[in-house]
């Protein structure tokens, strides 16, 4: 059995995901890049470190596969012998005005988020039959409150809150299930999204944050690490969001 934590990453490949795995490998966890695309490891390579002490392994994934997802966490358990945390921030957006929406849009959008989350955290509690774990789940702001040409990615997002709590319900005290909640952190995709390389972007986004700012890959990596460091938290909501949504 390794001494080190491990943790399986979904949506590891880019963004949000991938900042939380290199700050995770940096602290000296044993990290699995799960991602739909294949990725390649040398890039989370800031410490050879990482490499040369088998730290990392990345496993091409589609969260809503079962088939998929059992192979990966056999893969991680084969490598690493345990599993300790997963982290579920997998995901894609289809936007569209709701009567303009596919059935592909709807069903895409939520087979990745919602189903892929169920499946993932299955295939973790199977395997985890023995000792402590950590789920965090990863919603969205508009999950609660809802937005413009977005039903089906909320409706997914309030979809993981309500699992989020049920989970924890079922696995305590042994499992803690929590949700993270990430709004405005400055990433290629926010950006492109708001637009926030215009002025007007970006002071339309910034404008509506109390903290007077945009959040920052940091701020997230804080939280995680937080979230993982507590031993008496489950079935809560964690907002890294700058004030922008208050619950």
């Amino acid at each position: 059995m390794v001494e080190k934590k491990v943790a399986i990453i979904t949506g590891a490949g880019r963004g949000l995901g991938e900042s939380v795995a290199r700050d995770l490998l940096s602290r000296g966890m044993c990290v699995v890049i799960a991602d739909v695309n294949k990725v390649d490891i040398k890039k989370y390579n800031n410490n050879s470190e990482f490499i040369s002490s088998n730290n990392i392994m990345s496993h091409q994934v589609d969260v809503s596969n079962r088939v998929e997802v059992k192979g990966m966490f056999a893969s991680a358990f084969k490598r690493f012998k345990q599993i300790d945390y997963l982290i579920n921030f997998a995901g894609i957006n289809r936007d569209a005005p709701f009567i303009e929406l596919t059935d592909e849009d709807w069903d895409g959008v939520i087979s990745v988020h919602l189903k892929g989350t169920f499946i993932c955290c299955q295939e973790f509690v199977k395997l985890k039959s023995q000792g402590n774990g950590h789920i965090i789940n990863v919603s969205a702001a508009c999950g609660i409150q809802g937005r413009k040409n977005g039903a089906n990615f909320c409706s997914a997002k309030a979809g993981i809150l309500a699992f989020t709590k049920c989970l924890a319900l079922e696995l305590s005290p042994r499992i803690q299930v929590n949700c993270l909640i990430p709004s405005a952190v400055d990433t290629p995709e926010v950006r492109e999204r708001y637009k926030l390389d215009t002025k007007e972007g970006y002071d339309s986004v910034v404008n509506g944050i109390p903290m007077g700012r945009l959040g920052k890959t940091e701020d997230v990596t804080h939280m995680i690490n937080c979230i993982l460091s507590s031993n008496f938290s489950t079935g809560s909501t964690f907002y890294v969001n700058g004030g922008e949504y208050m619950s």
